[in-house]
């Protein structure tokens, strides 16, 4: 049961930064009298809102990484994401993490292939459900209002090189509102204007996860077949939390 639980929080990390991806962020929202480079933090953000509202599916390699800096580890995983609004994910793991999760909007499934083995969570919000299902609605039913009275939000700075321009964004909670979060930095690319690296700090910084996009392809057709995980007959379904 705890490694479920473990394994949930971190899966959701995943969760939470593709919901800061799909925020409907407004020029409103910004902090300060932020100007670097050609943008203005609000230019920004309407581009990103501009984005998001043409978002209708995503697909990309992911790389996942947790570090524990007391501890001086850390966990790499790499695969393959695919998106479709409103909330269909699966987020396929490579070996030797091996595994295969799938949110049909209603279950989140999360296949261990080695053990044979599949975990079934419904989402809700009942108190009965793993820590974390319900970070799955930030983004998805999150209001402006809501980020604007929960965060404040920075551009740090505008990283340019040959390939592409990033601009560094700082989110961080208000004291009103209660975060898993202490700090969320997000990297936003010039043209695509959709997040491509994500940082989350937990416990004033000594985990930090890091979620890296690449290989990005928006509004390609997704199938939502892809979104229905297909369970062997030999593979045992486990319903931890009921």
């Amino acid at each position: 049961m705890l490694k479920s639980v473990m394994f949930i929080n971190k899966f959701f990390n995943i969760i939470i930064a593709l919901a800061f991806c799909f925020l409907t962020l407004n020029p409103a929202v910004s902090s300060g009298s932020d100007n670097i480079g050609d943008y203005d933090l609000d230019e920004i953000l309407k581009k990103v809102e501009d984005a998001n509202s043409r978002l209708k599916t995503m697909a990309a390699d992911i790389k996942y990484s947790r570090v524990i800096t007391l501890l001086d580890s850390e966990e790499v995983s790499v695969g393959f994401l695919q998106f479709k609004k409103p909330k269909l994910i699966n987020v396929n793991f490579f070996p030797p993490r091996n595994e295969i999760n799938v949110i049909d909007g209603s279950y989140i499934w999360i296949y261990h292939i080695k053990e044979k083995q599949v975990e079934k969570y419904e989402m809700s919000g009942d108190s009965d459900s793993p820590q974390g299902v319900d970070i799955f609605e930030l983004g998805y039913d999150y209001t402006v209002e809501k980020v604007k009275a929960n965060y404040e939000i920075t551009l740090l700075d505008v990283i340019s090189t040959e390939e592409e321009t990033l601009f560094h964004l700082e989110l961080i909670p208000k004291e009103t509102f209660d975060s898993e979060y202490d700090r969320t930095l997000l990297w936003i690319k010039e043209g695509l204007w959709l997040p491509v690296q994500y940082q989350l700090f937990e416990s004033d910084g000594e985990i930090i996860n890091t979620i890296q996009l690449t290989h990005i392809e928006i509004n390609t057709e997704i199938s939502d077949n892809e979104f229905v995980l297909n369970i062997p007959d030999d593979v045992e379904i486990i319903e931890p939390f009921k």
